[in-house]
This record gives structure tokens, C-alpha cells and sequence, in this order.
């Protein structure tokens, strides 16, 4: 598949981010001085590994932003786990932490997933957490969903993606309605004594959407 081109201003957001250093304490991943992502988070992961992969026994997995590894950490046994992680000092401590330890065939992409070539057909299961620039987030999902998830998942396979609060905006719903068969979404909210003290997100609400590529698609 070839992949999309990346704009000036996602060059110039990816360029800022790998400026800074990934480092890993007792609570979570920090790029610079910003938390991005916790340990405390890992039964929302396991949640999203566990309705993702449901009904397959040996799925080929894609997660598009590595982070901790906290996900990875969640899945069962798999045929192949492919990561895109664009800062590369991210990928050096998630092989270190977790992946070097996976009994599946691994592949880390230490790129943006604009410039990542993937094989069409090639997944059972796509997680998506990124980082974008200021003002694209749901423009890149638009833009992920049209042009990687839909032409790389499988017929039947299935997409998550990182989603913090308790409803989808109106954009996103419009890309799950167009692109696939199905999809529905499930509330998970972190239990307060599990909270990180430096919690950054902006609520202990989230959901976990699961949209399902259909036979034909």
C-alpha cells in the first residue's frame, strides 16, 4: 500500500516531539515533561486487546502508537504484532520493556504512519493511538481510517482506537458510519485509587470503540 504524504505542519510536530527525550518511571512514559501514557491504564488496554481480538485465535495485529507497551502487554498469543512509533527513543524502551520478550514476529516502524507502506489485507486488528499536531486529530483519523485501516485490515477485521470521555464526536461517527459494517462502543472508567498523582487526562471516563470492516469492504 502506498502510503499518504506528510504536510509541513506534521513534519514540523514530528521533528518537535522526537527533540525530547521518552523516559519511563513508576507511573508512566514521559516525552520531555508531558506524561503520555500510564501504567495505570493497562485494564482499558486489556479491554481493548480482549474486544478487538475476540473470536480470533491467532490475529495479526497493528498498533499505531507504541507508546509504553501497555497494549502489547495485553494481548494473547498472536500470529504477528506490527507497531508504528514515530519517536524512536519510544521504540528503543518498549523492545527493551516488552517487546524483545514477544513470542510472535515483531516489527517496529520508527516512523509516522503517513510514511509507513503496509500490505493491504495484512490485519485482524488495528489499534490507533497517536499524537497529532493542534487542530488534526479527527482530520488524520479521516485520513488513517480512508487510507491504512480500511485498505489493511481483513474483511471482518476490526479497529479500536484510544478515546478519552463519554461520547464520539460527531466527526468520527460519520467516518465509522461510512467506512464500516458495524461499530459500537463500550464505557470503562478507572477505578479513582487507581489514578496516577500526575494524571493527565482530563477525566477517568472512557470509551472503547470497536468498528468491524465489512466482507466486502
Amino acid at each position: 500500500m502506498r502510503p499518504p504524504a506528510l504536510s509541513d505542519v506534521h513534519r514540523r510536530h514530528i521533528a518537535r516531539l522526537r527533540a525530547q527525550p521518552a523516559t519511563v518511571d513508576a507511573e508512566g512514559l514521559r516525552i520531555g515533561a508531558q506524561y503520555v501514557m500510564f501504567f495505570a491504564e493497562a485494564d482499558l488496554m486489556r479491554e481493548h486487546a480482549l474486544l478487538l481480538t475476540r473470536g480470533c485465535s491467532r490475529p495479526r495485529v497493528l498498533e499505531v502508537g507504541l507508546g509504553l507497551g501497555v497494549f502489547a502487554t495485553q494481548l494473547g498469543r498472536v500470529d504477528s504484532y506490527t507497531a508504528i512509533e514515530p519517536h524512536p527513543g519510544v521504540a528503543l524502551l518498549a523492545h527493551d520493556r516488552v517487546l524483545d520478550h514477544f513470542a510472535a514476529p515483531v516489527r517496529v516502524h520508527a516512523e509516522p504512519w503517513q510514511l509507513v507502506s503496509l500490505p493491504a489485507g495484512a490485519f485482524d486488528a488495528i489499534m490507533y493511538d497517536t499524537w497529532p499536531p493542534d487542530g488534526h486529530a479527527d482530520a488524520d483519523f479521516a485520513q488513517f481510517v480512508a487510507q491504512v485501516a480500511i485498505p489493511c485490515l481483513r474483511p471482518g477485521g476490526r479497529l479500536s482506537f484510544f478515546h478519552s470521555g463519554t461520547s464520539i464526536s460527531p466527526a468520527r461517527r460519520q467516518v465509522l458510519d461510512r467506512h464500516f459494517a458495524e461499530w459500537t462502543t463500550h464505557p470503562y472508567t478507572m477505578p479513582a485509587e487507581q489514578t496516577p498523582p500526575h494524571w493527565t487526562k482530563p477525566t477517568r471516563d472512557f470509551l472503547i470503540p470497536i468498528a468491524t470492516k465489512g466482507g466486502n469492504a
